[in-house]
């Protein structure tokens, strides 16, 4: 465990129980399983088994900060930005953000202090409590993101937000509206207008944004592929016009590199050619530059 400031004698301890260990409130004793390894110290007054820090992912270890962070406030904070699309399950990319954003009112001046980050808005912001915890809306909270973030980080969550029915273009519309004058706009507009629910991965919504980007034309996406002997599959994306198709790499898309996965999109891939499509397939660092899958799709024939 890393260095920092150790918690006082009247520290309010809050142990969060994700293993199987009974709670301990005791701040001496905590520390010194902190220093020997046993549980991690998430923030001043807050710690977690240690073996059960290490299986959380990103997002999991961001929902135990704004827990944390709920759990040692005064009133219960507005959770906002990264933080609230943790809480809602929304993917985020571009940014490793460990801070806990919260909103308030302008009145407050939005400063921040320690680990929490505070963002002033005025007029308030739509809300809404997942598993106890209130946070800014899905829209609210993609619109967010694209100010702070960027088009690539709001298309990604405003991609899943819609697909999985959290909000929709109207509300991602009316809250660019509420925040038409502030910081970031621009993108948040641009964020409304690349929203498509069929990008089915991060990798995929990353890829569209690139290609808008750079002036390639937009594809169709999960088109399905017959050939005479049936179905091939559902492509990524698709240009009808000069045959071509579309693939964000699968062992990225599958999480996979054994061998039956590789094989299974050898054979389909295959087939994809032999019905006279041409293929391009990149990578998420591809799509992360841009030109290195722009060039891959120019050189299959799109245009």
């Amino acid at each position: 465990m890393s260095g920092g400031a150790s918690d006082g004698p009247g520290a309010a301890v809050v142990h969060v129980h994700l293993g199987g260990q009974p709670v301990l409130n005791d701040p001496e004793v905590l520390q010194r399983r902190a220093r020997s390894g046993e549980v991690v110290r998430v923030r001043r007054g807050t710690y977690v088994d240690a073996e059960a820090w290490r299986g959380l992912d990103d997002r999991a270890r961001q929902v135990v900060r704004v827990r944390a962070v709920l759990a040692a406030a005064s009133a219960p904070p507005v959770f906002s930005h990264w933080s609230a699309a943790a809480v809602l399950g929304l993917p985020v990319v571009g940014r490793r953000d460990e801070a806990v954003h919260v909103v308030q009112g302008s009145a407050g001046g939005g400063r921040s202090h320690g680990d929490v980050v505070r963002h002033a808005v005025g007029g308030g912001a739509d809300t809404t409590v997942v598993d106890g915890i209130r946070v800014t809306s899905a829209a609210r909270t993609v619109v967010d993101l694209a100010r702070v973030g960027g088009v690539v980080a709001g298309v990604v969550a405003a991609d899943a937000a819609v697909r999985r029915g959290l909000t929709d273009v109207e509300e991602l519309r009316a809250e660019v509206a509420v925040v038409a004058r502030g910081r970031g706009v621009r993108a948040a507009r641009w964020t409304t207008g690349l929203v498509d629910p069929r990008s089915e991965s991060p990798g995929e919504s990353l890829s569209r944004v690139r290609m808008a980007e750079l002036g390639l034309p937009a594809p169709v996406l999960q088109h399905e592929v017959r050939d005479r002997y049936g179905f091939v599959g559902r492509v990524d994306f698709w240009w009808p016009e000069q045959g071509v198709v579309g693939e964000f790499d699968g062992r990225v898309k599958y999480g996979s590199d054994a061998p039956d996965v590789l094989w299974a999109e050898k054979l389909r891939e295959d087939r994809l050619r032999a019905a006279g499509l041409a293929v391009a397939r990149w990578t998420w660092p591809d799509a992360w530059a841009g030109e290195p899958m722009a060039a891959r799709l120019r050189a299959a024939g799109v245009r």
